[in-house]
This record gives C-alpha cells, sequence and structure tokens, in this order.
C-alpha cells in the first residue's frame, strides 16, 4: 500500500519546514506540564518552552494532550 499523493505532499512539507531545533513529542511531553501551568496563569511564554507551543501547534496528539492536561490542572485549582 503506497501513499497518496497528497500523503505524499504533506510529508514533503512537513520535511520542507522542519528545523534543526523543532522538538519532538518526547521533548514536548517533558515539557508540556510547565507550558501549562504557564498558559493557565496567563504569564508570558519563556524562550525556553516557546518550542512547545509551536510542537503544539503542528502536532494533534499532543495538543489532545495539553487540553487533557490543562482541564486537569484547572480542575486541581479549583478544588485546592
Amino acid at each position: 500500500m503506497g501513499l497518496s499523493e497528497q500523503q505524499v505532499r504533506t510529508l514533503v512539507q512537513l520535511v520542507a519546514t522542519t528545523t534543526p531545533d523543532d522538538m519532538d513529542c518526547d521533548g514536548c511531553y517533558g515539557r508540556i506540564a510547565e507550558f501549562a501551568e504557564v498558559h493557565l496563569a496567563n504569564q508570558s511564554v519563556c524562550e525556553s518552552i516557546r518550542c512547545v507551543d509551536e510542537h503544539l501547534r503542528n502536532c494533534p496528539c499532543c495538543k489532545d494532550e495539553f487540553e487533557a492536561l490543562k482541564v486537569a490542572l484547572a480542575s486541581m485549582a479549583n478544588d485546592g
């Protein structure tokens, strides 16, 4: 089973826009809690976690994890 023409285009686009400092999912998971806390506190995102924000814009799986984490953290804040 081969890739469709659209899938090939998407892959080429992703490769073309990847930069050496792009974060992978493992790196994102390692920093996502910090990013969620900053986001929920309405603080500005520091440079060290800005790459998490970029990764979340491009990775639906990590974005789902982030949204679930925000809900959990907000719930904990409301309970405490």
